[in-house]
């Protein structure tokens, strides 16, 4: 038999958590990078590894940390650190990251307050803004920056 572990994440019926409140419980930079993240990448399959891209996320504040997301054949995936050499890198603190994930994020206002720093080759975050979406299909992934019946890379 197989059980369903209980997290709040998850599992709306998790017992310890506060109903009342209108939000959805914050995601830690760690539980996204480390647990969230890795699940949206196996779900998009071979379409995130198809992007050919590694973006670097230095979080910093409570709870930060580095992560690479690699985009890059044979499989997508996400390792803590500075492992492999990145296109992008995003400089974030964990409140800005915690407003990207709760739909709340104000690009203009995050980079004026200094909150967030990009290095290296912006037309990436276009092909990369599935990482911070729920829902959507494999297919959009593997069409986004490609000509819609040929494939080709529009870049």
């Amino acid at each position: 038999v197989c059980q369903k572990a209980a997290h709040p994440l998850v599992d709306s019926a998790a017992g310890d958590r506060d109903t009342s409140a209108p939000m959805a419980p914050k995601v830690s930079p760690h539980d996204y990078f480390d647990v969230i993240l890795p699940t949206i990448l196996r779900w998009k399959g071979p379409a995130a590894a198809a992007l050919g891209v590694n973006v670097r996320f230095v979080v910093t504040g409570r709870g930060g940390g580095t992560w690479t997301v690699r985009l890059r054949p044979p499989a997508a995936g996400v390792v803590s650190g500075a492992e492999w050499k990145a296109d992008l890198v995003v400089k974030i603190t964990s409140e800005e990251l915690g407003k990207i994930l709760a739909g709340t994020f104000d690009a203009g206002r995050a980079i004026a307050a200094g909150n967030i720093e990009l290095q290296g080759d912006l037309t990436v975050l276009r092909r990369v803004g599935f990482l911070f979406q729920s829902g959507g299909s494999q297919t959009e992934v593997r069409t986004e920056g490609t000509h819609p019946t040929t494939g080709a890379s529009d870049e």
